[in-house]
């Protein structure tokens, strides 16, 4: 008998020893941001299932903040940090559409225990059109949030080896300590790393296909106003604070070359007509017309992020230059407009 209980025992051995270090390694360096803890070699963290990963750190961080951060890949390079004076949760997701604001919004409210002190929305034009839809990787926000209040969720999580093998990568990559492009730290600070001219203008040539073949080619503009103004009725003590996110000159020129631009025009009327008034980066103007200020067609640099931030909460900041960020209201759209549109129509003669 001693001796089918020595083999019993050393079969649990065999087992759970395994067991218990890939979860000890998966729990020291929390891929999937299940835990809040920090180390030395956690500190660099790949974006591999973003909207997972940032609804678990809303489910399971410390949400001690008072504003949330919402947009595309192009607002996720926006440090949160630098809305200084407010506590704010970057929540930005890429291809983050207008719908499923709603969700994620109702979600981290409800894991923070009260309504919003503000809402700070990077609004994007490609999203208007209403034939993109949620890439076949990505899930509504129901899933993700569903996901994450599953049973015991982030203990299961730990013994995953598909997790082992992010957790070896980002182990590798804090040893490192040299971050990557499209990397996180343990405080949701992202980075977007300098490329060369050549890699930059591969990259932009490469978005204008994309943008001119499968995102305007089929454009019809979807109705942005029930979204938006069912946003803000969810949130009625929220103050918003709406940008809209700066393309560079060569993406603009594609917009007004394909004739979208009457519905560029609806889209800002829209917006600040559901808020008030919103601030508009995307127009031709020093930022986006240096191309340097851009990683590819669509995306500026965290630098000039922090620009934008400081621009939208009144921050002053001598490095932002005048012609950069227009706000608009009620009174002032149509001027705006007829100045943005006289500026295109010079610039195309």
């Amino acid at each position: 008998m001693n001796r089918y209980q020595r083999w019993f025992g050393l079969t649990l051995v065999v087992v759970f020893i395994p067991l218990l270090m890939v979860g000890a390694f998966n729990y020291y360096i929390d891929s999937l941001w299940n835990f809040s803890h920090a180390n030395r070699y956690n500190r660099i963290q790949i974006s591999f299932d973003e909207r997972q990963q940032k609804t678990n750190r809303v489910s399971w961080g410390q949400n001690d903040y008072n504003t949330l951060i919402l947009g595309s890949s192009r607002t996720t390079y926006m440090n949160q940090n630098d809305l200084i004076g407010y506590r704010a949760y970057n929540y930005a997701l890429s291809i983050m559409l207008l719908e499923e604001y709603f969700d994620y919004v109702r979600y981290a409210r409800m894991k923070n225990g009260h309504d919003f002190d503000y809402i700070v929305i990077g609004l994007d034009f490609f999203v208007t059109n209403k034939n993109i839809k949620l890439q076949n990787d990505f899930h509504p926000p129901s899933y993700y949030i569903n996901k994450s209040n599953e049973f015991a969720y982030r203990y299961k999580t730990l013994l995953s080896l598909d997790l082992l093998d992010y957790s070896l990568k980002n182990f590798k990559a804090s040893q490192r300590g040299i971050p990557q492009t499209f990397d996180y730290d343990r405080s949701n600070i992202k980075t977007l790393n300098r490329v060369n001219s050549a890699v930059q203008q591969e990259q932009i040539s490469a978005n204008l296909v994309r943008y001119k073949n499968d995102i305007y080619a089929n454009y019809e503009y979807r109705d942005v106003k029930p979204i938006l103004h069912s946003l803000k009725a969810d949130n009625p003590n929220t103050t918003f604070i709406v940008f809209t996110t700066p393309t560079a000159r060569p993406l603009w020129d594609l917009m007004v070359a394909q004739g979208l631009m009457p519905y560029y025009e609806q889209w800002l009327k829209d917006s600040v007509e559901a808020f008030g008034q919103i601030y508009n980066f995307d127009y031709p103007n020093s930022i986006t017309n240096n191309l340097d200020n851009y990683y590819d067609a669509s995306h500026v640099y965290p630098e000039i992020e922090t620009l934008i931030a400081h621009k939208i909460i009144n921050c002053p900041d001598n490095r932002i230059p005048a012609d950069f960020g227009i706000l608009l209201t009620r009174e002032n759209i149509a001027e705006c407009l007829e100045d943005i549109r006289k500026t295109t129509n010079n610039q195309h003669i």
